[in-house]
């Protein structure tokens, strides 16, 4: 059986101040090449649609766990010039962690195109090493829908948050992924050997167990970081866990009793999944409820205005929640939607955590509220120039 995989990150990644430094890009999308020198402070991206900003944040977002904040393929990223394809992209940052600094690559594999190669230090790394260094998180327009959208967008959303509880969230969702994928092709082969499945829904169980113990450690932060604050620009929000075994967690059950439970629901449901030829129930199931608190109404039924309050209140809450992690925020288009109250006081939040954010518009003057307090870059036609710290 497997080890299980370690619950917290490290003690000695608290409390230090912890930035991106130097950035270069190599054929990355619309980049042949970009470096840049950043200060920790938030960084401000201003230009017209399609000038390569949100390029620019799916860069950063490779230095996390996971696919990026566009989920794109490995060989659906390396820089197209005309009908010339580069043959490998690549992301390089210099990360500051209080005393020390490391260096982290990531890049495509020329001789294996659909291969992403990650290194540390100089050495092969995983996702867990990187989510044990520092922790993102990121808003795009596509998660505008969020609220309206399927329960597997919402998922996604919370376990990117989980990785702060449990740097191995990720490694451990891959592992239920594919035990639960080899048990799907049992159940649609019609396969009956009691064994076969016995050895899988241990492994789900497991693994099973672990994502749902760090959803529910994630979503108790939350609310403890949002019943702790009075009310401000952005609504509050009240979140619950649509999920047998995260609900269990939450009523107290152990480890050992949740990962007893999935075992036993797998089994007793191996004759209605054997119909349906899929896994029914389970960790991958599971669901984010939100409602908007002062109003007592389900995000989903709120205008689209609030959804995107919540959406970024949310966002702000868990960051607070591990303010001593300095969380790298990826913010994409997020300022053109809210008013200029809304917009100060995210501003104004973001200085106030101290941790490094990269912010995009169109405009220049919607950051105006950072009043010199921010990098200020100006992005066109591939080219990204610094501008006046007064903007």
């Amino acid at each position: 059986m497997s080890q299980p995989l370690p619950s917290d990150f490290p003690s000695s990644a608290q409390d230090k101040h912890r930035y991106i430094e130097t950035l270069r890009l190599t054929d990355f999308r619309s980049y042949a090449s970009l470096d840049l020198l950043l200060d920790g402070r938030p960084v401000v991206l201003s230009g017209p649609n399609g000038a390569g900003k949100t390029n620019l944040l799916e860069a950063v977002s490779f230095l996390s766990p996971g696919r990026g904040l566009r989920r794109a393929k490995v060989d659906a990223i390396a820089r197209v010039d005309g009908n010339s394809v580069a043959p490998a992209w690549g992301v390089s940052a210099g990360v500051i962690d209080g005393d020390d600094d490391h260096r982290i690559n990531v890049g495509q594999v020329p001789e294996q195109p659909r291969r992403r190669l990650v290194r540390l230090n100089g050495k092969s790394a995983t996702g867990t090493d990187l989510a044990g260094l520092m922790t993102m998180m990121w808003l795009t327009p596509a998660q505008d829908r969020l609220f309206t959208g399927p329960a597997s967008d919402r998922r996604k959303f919370l376990d990117r948050f989980c990785l702060v509880h449990a740097p191995g969230h990720g490694m451990a969702s891959l592992r239920y992924e594919k035990a639960r994928a080899e048990r799907n092709r049992l159940l649609s082969d019609g396969i009956t050997d009691a064994g076969w499945f016995e050895a899988l829904e241990v492994d789900m169980a497991l693994h099973g167990a672990h994502i749902a113990q760090a959803r529910a450690m994630t979503a108790s932060a939350l609310i403890d970081q949002i019943d702790s604050r009075p009310e401000g620009a952005f609504p509050k929000a009240v979140i619950a866990l649509d999920g047998d075994a995260e609900e269990r967690f939450q009523s107290g059950l152990s480890f050992d009793d949740v990962q007893d439970f999935i075992k036993t629901q797998l089994e007793a449901n191996r004759p209605r999944d054997r119909q349906a030829g899929r896994t029914l129930l389970g960790v991958h199931r599971s669901d984010l409820l939100v409602r908007h608190a002062a109003k007592d109404m389900p995000a989903e039924l709120c205008s689209t205005g609030e959804q995107k309050a919540l959406l970024i209140g949310l966002t702000l809450a868990h960051a607070r929640a591990q303010s001593a992690r300095r969380p790298i925020l990826l913010l994409d288009e997020v300022a053109a939607h809210l008013d200029d109250t809304r917009r100060s006081a995210m501003i104004e939040e973001l200085l106030d955590l101290g941790t490094q954010a990269f912010l995009t518009g169109t405009d220049a003057l919607l950051f105006a509220a950072f009043e010199g307090r921010a990098q200020n870059f100006h992005v066109e036609g591939g080219v990204v120039s610094a501008q006046e710290e007064s903007v």
